[in-house]
């Protein structure tokens, strides 16, 4: 049964004076969020350059199931631009990583 509206004001005056005690579903009553674990100093972090690969194929898989999704096909462009070297750098020659993507399914 949803909650009259008297205590819903109830819990938002009391939740904005600071007091949590008429909160069901509050961040102050879960505590912080603990921190986030920082990648090993010694170098073996993570490689932002293979994350974004990986993250490409997902990606590239998901607009393969469903083409018409624009979201997934704005972040897909923007992670294979992300991907491609500045302009003027020199050529890696044919070790592209992208060219196995690419391949894949070529956009129509």
């Amino acid at each position: 049964m949803a909650d009259s509206d008297a205590l819903r004001s109830r819990r938002k005056r009391a939740h904005a004076a600071g007091q949590h005690h008429l909160c069901r579903r509050c961040d102050a009553l879960s505590g912080p969020l603990p921190p986030a674990p920082l990648p090993a100093r010694d170098g073996a972090g993570i490689d932002p350059r293979a994350r974004l690969e990986q993250l490409a194929v997902r990606l590239q898989t998901a607009h393969a199931a469903d083409p018409s999704d624009a979201a997934v096909a704005r972040v897909l462009k923007d992670v294979l631009l992300a991907l491609l070297p500045p302009p003027g750098a020199p050529d890696a020659g044919d070790d592209d990583p992208l060219a196995a993507i690419l391949a894949l399914d070529p956009v129509s």
